[in-house]
């Protein structure tokens, strides 16, 4: 199994949780959105990652803390990226925080979308909003089509048919989600995305459970996933 977003810094009893999950060969990204939450995977990977097992991270500014962002938090997050092999995100636009009138989440978004295409790093998307905002923005800060490094990754896609078929020469990337099937032109859109740009993921970010039983949880959500996306191909 691979979960290619979670955030294990959130969840309860981190470190049982991530024993737990690599015991069981769960495999996952752990995504981090903010600088305490960077503390917290920088210091999983320490504790957890070999050479036959790499701890698997990122590093970003999520847009709920966009209108927090400066210099200094810049500098940390480029700080933590050059020590560790890790994506950049997530980071995007959500009409549902502050700065995404203003265009303050643009230039947040901006600024980590150079730093990826600059230390050639995958880069996590995450949009409410406007789809078609993140491509001109992705554009403007470099991202070509027929690229290969890096590659943008929608994470929990919500996007239409429109948005996949101009965002495909990008070498985009899209992560399913179980919200990702409630929206009809999101879920009739998913089919025209080749197989092998799919990912699955839970994000996420709180439970009440103890780590055996969210373990459980994770499983079954991801499985979950992974049928509704059968089902919409059949």
């Amino acid at each position: 199994m691979f979960d290619f977003h979670i955030h294990i810094a959130r969840l309860p009893h981190k470190k049982q949780l991530t024993q737990l999950l690599l015991d069981r060969s769960y495999d996952f990204i752990a995504v981090s959105c903010e600088p305490w939450e960077w503390e917290e995977v920088a210091q999983l990977k320490k504790e957890f990652s070999t050479e036959i097992k790499p701890f698997k991270l990122t590093y970003g500014i999520h847009p709920m803390i966009a209108t927090q962002a400066n210099e200094e938090m810049f500098a940390k997050l480029r700080e933590y990226l050059q020590d560790n092999n890790a994506m950049v995100g997530e980071a995007g636009i959500d009409k549902r925080y502050p700065g995404y009138e203003d265009g303050t989440q643009d230039r947040v978004f901006l600024e980590q979308a150079k730093l990826a295409l600059e230390l050639k790093r995958d880069l996590q998307i995450h949009c409410v909003g406007d789809y078609m905002r993140v491509l001109k923005l992705l554009a403007e800060a470099g991202f070509t089509q027929g690229m290969d490094v890096p590659r943008p990754i929608f994470h929990r896609f919500g996007g239409d048919a429109n948005f996949v078929k101009k965002a495909l020469p990008y070498g985009a990337f899209f992560s399913l989600h179980a919200d990702s099937f409630r929206k009809k032109s999101t879920a009739d859109a998913i089919p025209q995305i080749p197989q092998e740009r799919i990912f699955f993921e839970t994000d996420a970010d709180e439970s009440f459970l103890d780590p055996q039983e969210l373990l459980a949880e994770l499983e079954m959500r991801l499985e979950s996933v992974r049928a509704s996306y059968a089902k919409c191909r059949e």
